[in-house]
């Protein structure tokens, strides 16, 4: 009997700590995703279309379902505390009223529990772009989370901004700024979870390297550009071939016609001048 007693109590014990462990861990990864989003978002408010007050390039929309894709299910919450804080936090910096950061927050956390739970019901948990299905997946998964997420953002800018903050123009520029987010980060972040829980080998960690650095530098040179959100479009499936890593992926998503067209599209628009 005294033993019986002694084992419960101790199975009780071990219980109580997983609980706590689990919870620290969720208020942690809920910290860290709130202050990265919020760096990223604080960056990106600067480039504003107005007069909707859109950013030209969201990529927070990337961190935040890169995350979810990488992390699963059991992230969903922490994600999403700590997108809707950190989005409460930029619009409240920018003098926008608390109840615009909060709404505006629950459409940013939607649009990356759309695209995740899309990746997991279609392509499991171990996500990863060895095939051109799941690159074509995750694609689609974007356009279905911004579309879904740009909807509840009109509205929202039109009841923030008025009249002059068209719903089919601000839908448009959302759908276009949050896409290129999450085409241009997420496969970062997904890649950059898989390399901590399988490390790669020093050529692969070189490679990925490099690729990384070519891609911040085309970032750093396109974004102070004064161009249309859909030319940004256009160049983010550019960044998207350095994310996705695979030379056969990007001949048969982007055929010699298609990428000629892309490249007449990114370089000779005179909207760039």
């Amino acid at each position: 009997m005294p033993q019986d007693l002694l084992a419960h109590g101790q199975l009780q014990h071990s219980a109580t700590d997983g609980l706590t462990r689990q919870l620290a861990g969720g208020i942690g990864l809920a910290a860290a995703v709130g202050f990265g989003y919020f760096l990223v978002a604080a960056f990106s408010v600067r480039l504003v279309l107005q007069p909707e007050g859109v950013a030209v390039f969201w990529p927070a929309a990337g961190l935040s379902s890169g995350l979810l894709i990488a992390l699963g299910r059991r992230a969903r919450w922490p994600v999403l505390v700590g997108v809707i804080v950190a989005t409460v936090a930029t619009h409240l910096i920018i003098r926008d009223p608390l109840w615009a950061g909060v709404a505006l927050g629950l459409c940013n956390g939607a649009e990356a529990l759309i695209t995740a739970g899309l990746i997991q019901h279609y392509f499991g948990a171990d996500f990863r772009f060895a095939r051109v299905r799941n690159v074509i997946g995750l694609l689609a998964a974007a356009v279905a989370g911004t579309s879904v997420s740009g909807i509840g953002g009109a509205f929202i800018y039109r009841l923030l901004r008025g009249p002059s903050a068209a719903i089919l123009e601000t839908w448009q520029h959302w759908f276009a700024s949050d896409a290129i987010g999450i085409i241009a980060v997420a496969p970062l972040v997904i890649g950059c979870v898989s390399v901590v829980r399988r490390p790669s080998s020093r050529s692969e960690v070189i490679e990925g390297a490099l690729a990384l650095a070519a891609l911040a530098v085309m970032t750093g040179l396109i974004i102070p550009l004064h161009h249309e959100p859909w030319d940004d479009l256009f160049l983010s499936l550019g960044c998207f071939q350095f994310c996705c890593g695979s030379p056969l992926a990007v001949d048969r998503l982007f055929p010699r016609r298609a990428r000629s067209w892309f490249l007449w599209r990114s370089s000779g628009r005179q909207s760039w001048a």
